[in-house]
């Protein structure tokens, strides 16, 4: 009899253990799922406001290239036209990004690049190029706004009155040398 109650004891036990480890499991695998669900929910809120962050900001360049195109207006109308279509086509792009969610737009991408690589690859490279050069643009510009900011200020800092006085050198804490034979 105490085989057979040891062995009951056992197979409960097991049964138990057993029992216990599903339960952990279903638990970790609520608690991945949760987790995963939730990084993908904080990606896709991520990329929505950088979506409407970039429509935003192309909507501003088109409304800037809008009032660019006014000054053209008299000056040359045709160069204000086509400036304008440009401003309207910005404009478009604007739209689109906000009215397409993030997955409709890397569908459309993909797409684009798929019927035409070399034009989709081509676009790739110009943009990167503007917009290379517009960081290092603003880069320079909060640069120089630093440089303004705890330099004295340079000769076309000065008001006009002085501009045709004799400009002053900088004093050297070492003594130049006054003669060829000094040298």
């Amino acid at each position: 009899m105490e085989g057979q109650q040891t062995s009951d004891t056992l197979a409960e036990m097991k049964s138990s253990a057993a029992q216990t480890t599903r339960e952990a499991a279903n638990k970790v695998k609520s608690v991945a799922t949760t987790t995963v669900s939730r990084a993908k929910e904080e990606a896709e809120r991520l990329a929505q406001e950088k979506k409407e962050q970039a429509a935003a900001q192309i909507g501003d360049y088109s409304s800037a290239i809008h009032e660019s195109a006014k000054a053209f207006e008299e000056k040359d109308p045709n160069i204000a036209w086509f400036t304008h279509r440009a401003a309207d086509r910005l404009q478009g792009v604007a739209d689109y990004m906000r009215n397409r969610d993030f997955a409709a737009l890397r569908r459309d991408a993909e797409d684009v690049a798929r019927r035409h690589p070399a034009g989709f690859f081509g676009g790739m490279f110009v943009a990167g190029l503007v917009i290379g050069n517009l960081v290092k643009a603003s880069q320079r510009r909060g640069l120089e706004r630093d440089d303004r900011s705890t330099k004295e200020p340079s000769w076309m800092d000065r008001p006009e009155s002085t501009l045709g006085a004799q400009p002053e050198l900088p004093m050297s804490s070492s003594p130049m040398p006054s003669t060829a034979a000094d040298i």
